[in-house]
């Protein structure tokens, strides 16, 4: 890092200030243990970074096996947030669902998308499980911008419903049911996984190998 002398000595003293380090005469600087936790955390922090950017690249990635793999995980962690809404939803939370199945339901009849609804929903069932794990982990296998949007185009082009799906996780979870909501969750993730098998049987075509020409 290019920096001079007094920009180090601004950096150190603020450190200081924070509780981060401690002066030892002219010789230098310690970590206090404030600062060893912060630097723990940064490092962590680092860490995290570099493994979720990778996941969120394999995330973005439309290939097929790569959007199979990532239902695969969504059911399994889906379904434990499904049940155990079951088991803690409130009025409040019920009414927060039904307001977001309401938007949906409305921008379907419209014939507009309803892809900004879809994770609405999903992350409000994750919101209400209170299983903070988890929540994390199906947040990072969320985070693609483009993802909802992508499914929802292949669920139009193979005419299925969503609307009915998440009609039923909220039903299971209005029954403080949690074996039927985590029975309706992985009902609806199969049936996304049953669409991409089926839009890459009907809708995509096979691409020759790479460096081969027709005929070849």
């Amino acid at each position: 890092m290019d920096l001079s002398e007094a920009s180090v000595g601004r950096l150190l003293r603020g450190l200081d200030r924070r509780g981060f380090t401690t002066r030892v005469g002219f010789q230098g600087r310690l970590l206090t243990p404030a600062g060893e936790e912060r630097l723990s955390n940064l490092q962590s922090e680092r860490e995290q970074i570099v493994s979720t950017g990778a996941f969120l690249e394999a995330v973005r990635s439309r290939e097929k096996e790569m959007l199979l793999e990532i239902l695969v995980a969504r059911r399994a962690i889906e379904r434990e947030m499904a049940a155990l809404a079951a088991g803690l939803r409130t009025e409040k939370d019920l009414a927060a669902l039904r307001k977001i199945l309401d938007r949906q339901n409305a921008l379907l009849a419209r014939g507009e998308p309803m892809a900004s609804t879809d994770p609405e929903f999903h992350e409000e069932v994750a919101r209400i499980s209170g299983n903070k794990v988890l929540q994390s982990a199906i947040e990072i296998i969320r985070r693609s911008g483009e993802g909802a949007s992508f499914f929802e185009y292949i669920r139009t082009k193979v005419g299925s419903q969503v609307g009915a799906d998440h009609e039923a996780v909220y039903e299971a979870i209005v029954d403080g049911d949690p074996e039927a909501a985590s029975a309706a969750m992985t009902r609806h993730i199969d049936n996304v996984i049953k669409d991409v098998r089926t839009y890459w049987k009907d809708h995509v075509r096979s691409l020759p190998a790479k460096g081969k020409r027709k005929g070849q």
